[in-house]
């Protein structure tokens, strides 16, 4: 199955939704045969990243609540934050800013209790790109200023100049 997975990203990264989908049925078969609810979880999330590349948002969203069901079975806090913060990155692209913050807030309020500072830092970022868009630049500001904090602490040189180009696009 993790063959089938790795084959389906290949195709994803290439543009191939298709092919992509035809290996992630594959491996989501095999997870389902094998009982491996987390493998299952996985592949929804996979495919809901194909959907929500292809701009099939009710389809994506659809994946990605099934693969948060079974993560939620397993008491994966992990996958549960990653998947709350793709629903949010949906909503954002649908235009439905407050689902959005809700699923980005409920995203980090897993990543504040695990402490991964690093998720922490793209889910401020991910806020402050809904507050920009809504024109609270204050509030843009804070979550870009919060996100870059962390950055800062991790040496992460590529996402500070993520955050300082978003803090730029401010002023």
């Amino acid at each position: 199955a993790h063959g089938y997975n790795n084959i389906a990203t290949l195709y994803r990264a290439q543009g191939d939704y298709d092919k992509a989908m035809e290996y992630y049925r594959k491996a989501l078969e095999l997870k389902e045969e094998l009982g491996d609810k987390s493998g299952m979880a996985l592949s929804y999330n996979n495919m809901g990243i194909v959907y929500k590349d292809q701009g099939d948002y009710p389809k994506a969203l659809d994946y990605y609540q099934k693969s948060l069901k079974l993560f939620e079975e397993l008491g994966n806090k992990r996958r549960m934050a990653s998947n709350y913060n793709n629903i949010g990155i949906v909503y954002r692209m649908q235009g439905d800013y407050p689902q959005a913050l809700k699923y980005y807030q409920k995203s980090l309020n897993i990543k504040e209790e695990l402490g991964d500072k690093r998720r922490m830092a793209s889910n401020y970022n991910n806020i402050g790109i809904i507050y920009r868009i809504q024109g609270d630049y204050s509030q843009a500001l804070d979550y870009y200023l919060k996100s870059l904090k962390i950055k800062k602490e991790l040496g992460d040189k590529s996402g500070m100049a993520v955050s300082y180009n978003n803090i730029g696009n401010i002023y």
